[in-house]
């Protein structure tokens, strides 16, 4: 079942990067609870489809371009460990950003149920039980 989780990660990272976040929002449950990475201003976590769509307007505002750099999706037993970029440019100067981000999901159903966020691979892969 791990691999076939994989795999819809990888279709879930493909579809935002096709449709943006609406395109996502079907590979989530409807009470799917994301926890932000530990550095975050804002909310801790986020429920929902509807939070879901706040944390991606909250990582956006400030970047004309935005998107995820998939390097490597891990089968972590009960769970996939996406290791990836957040990739864009900041608004009004077109700097470009780059920001490593970790996330550890759950899986009920075949929908991703519990998601958290990391600021760098290595705390998600140890979350996840796979230190390097």
């Amino acid at each position: 079942m791990s691999q076939e989780n994989v795999e819809i990660m990888r279709r879930g990272y493909a579809a935002f990067a096709k449709e943006g976040i609406e395109g996502v929002i079907p590979f989530f449950t409807e009470d799917a609870v994301i926890y932000s990475i530990p550095e975050w201003p804002d909310d801790p976590e986020y429920h929902g489809h509807d939070g879901l769509r706040k944390l991606t307007r909250q990582w956006t505002a400030n970047f004309d371009a935005f998107g995820f750099d998939i390097r490597e999706l891990r089968d972590g037993g009960d769970s996939v460990i996406a290791l990836y970029e957040l990739v864009g440019q900041t608004k009004d100067s077109a700097m470009p950003m780059s920001m490593q981000i970790g996330a550890v999901s759950e899986f009920r159903d075949g929908r991703v149920a519990r998601q958290r966020l990391f600021s760098n691979w290595e705390s998600a892969l140890e979350a996840a039980g796979l230190s390097e």
